[in-house]
């Protein structure tokens, strides 16, 4: 069989519609790991679960074996869909999987710095697509509602901006500021923050016939939840850290239960490797979490502190302390810079820093949340959208 023929059956341009016919095809090029979870897919759709979850196996069994780790980690989490693994089996492959050689992408080293627990837990939730070229699966003013892995295939993101400052999103007052393509192991969908409904200001469309992974936002919400580290692995795997937003689209809304927190808070923030004292800049909360916080500097009206500004470019580079006091109590926290963006607070603009918690136990962390909300005018709210 010819390569191109075998190309247009992994984009879905040529159907195969019969579990005899894809069985052929499969023996006749055997050892292909994409068309063996092809074949697997196409037996899961028609039930046939054992037939489907023993192609998965050789598929995984052949990815990990090439180094790559996502691949081999989507195609056993299928099988063990249909085959549930006992406790040594799921150890013993989750432990290959993150020491085995790979080629040293973001997503790789991503998922070796997960411990088998929290693998299992981001990847035990997630649904498989495979989209034609030219489809849209993202658009502008549409609600983050997962986290996407790109298995196979290329997409084109497109991010735009306001022109104006109406509220409803209109193509002919958006402009477009950037683009970039997307492709093999690139992850996508800006799903923090947590406690925000998070608006889409890109539209991503596939350029080729597309295979992505799509883990749920309210799943991964619990994920981080539990294992902080996911949260800061996702952050950093979406370069947010290096990411400077402009103003907040007027289109965002926020919906469901929130926390609404009043915490005066001071960040001191010191130079990795300068000598010299800190920075400290006294400020307020704003979407507190056990895992982090957004912290906005004081502000004289001017923009950000200029010690602050001096700052930003190197703020992925800082540790920092955050501390909350109340009369003569005080308790601090250590973390680090994750994200860094500008808004506009009582008409002036300024910095908020998104800062993600160290891992100290969850006793620590939960103590320094419930002290700061002992400081502060603490109200449980329900907003609709809007």
């Amino acid at each position: 069989m010819s390569n191109t023929i075998l190309e247009h059956i992994l984009n879905g341009s040529i159907v195969i519609d019969s579990v005899d016919a894809f069985g052929s095809v499969v023996k006749e090029i055997p050892g292909h790991p994409e068309l063996l979870k092809l074949f697997a897919d196409f037996l899961a759709t028609r039930g046939k679960g054992p037939s489907a979850a023993q192609h998965y196996s050789a598929a995984s069994e052949i990815f990990l074996n090439s180094g790559r780790l996502l691949h081999a980690l989507v195609a056993k989490m299928l099988e063990w869909r249909f085959n549930r693994p006992c406790r040594d089996t799921l150890q013993r492959f989750l432990s290959a999987v993150s020491v085995h050689p790979h080629d040293e992408s973001p997503v790789n080293r991503f998922l070796q710095s997960l411990f088998p627990a929290e693998l299992m837990a981001l990847f035990s939730q997630f649904s498989c697509h495979r989209f034609p070229s030219g489809k849209s699966i993202r658009n502008i003013g549409e609600p983050e509602t997962h986290l996407w892995f790109v298995l196979a295939g290329e997409l084109n993101e497109s991010h735009y901006q306001l022109i104006g400052q109406k509220p409803r999103f209109n193509k002919q007052r958006l402009q477009q500021r950037s683009s970039r393509l997307l492709g093999q192991n690139h992850v996508f969908g800006d799903v923090f923050p947590f406690t925000e409904v998070c608006i889409s200001q890109s539209v991503i469309e596939t350029t080729a016939g597309t295979e992505v992974v799509a883990i749920p936002r309210r799943r991964l919400i619990q994920v981080c939840q539990k294992f902080p580290k996911v949260e800061l692995g996702i952050l950093k795997l979406l370069q947010i850290r290096s990411e400077t937003a402009t103003d907040p689209p007027s289109g965002k809304v926020r919906r469901g239960e929130r926390y609404a927190m009043q915490v005066n808070m001071t960040v001191e923030i010191h130079p990795d490797g300068v000598p010299g004292p800190s920075a400290v800049f006294n400020g307020s909360a704003r979407d507190l979490s056990i895992s982090g916080v957004s912290f906005i500097p004081d502000s004289n009206g001017a923009g950000p502190p200029p010690k602050l500004a001096a700052l930003v470019k190197d703020l992925d580079q800082q540790k920092i302390r955050v501390a909350v006091s109340s009369e003569a109590l005080s308790m601090s926290i250590p973390g680090q810079i994750v994200r860094t963006r500008e808004l506009v607070v009582n008409g002036s603009r300024t910095l908020s820093l998104g800062i993600q918690f160290d891992e100290v136990s969850p006793r620590v962390r939960g103590a320094f949340l419930a002290f700061a909300e002992g400081t502060s005018n603490f109200d449980k709210t329900r907003n609709e959208p809007g």
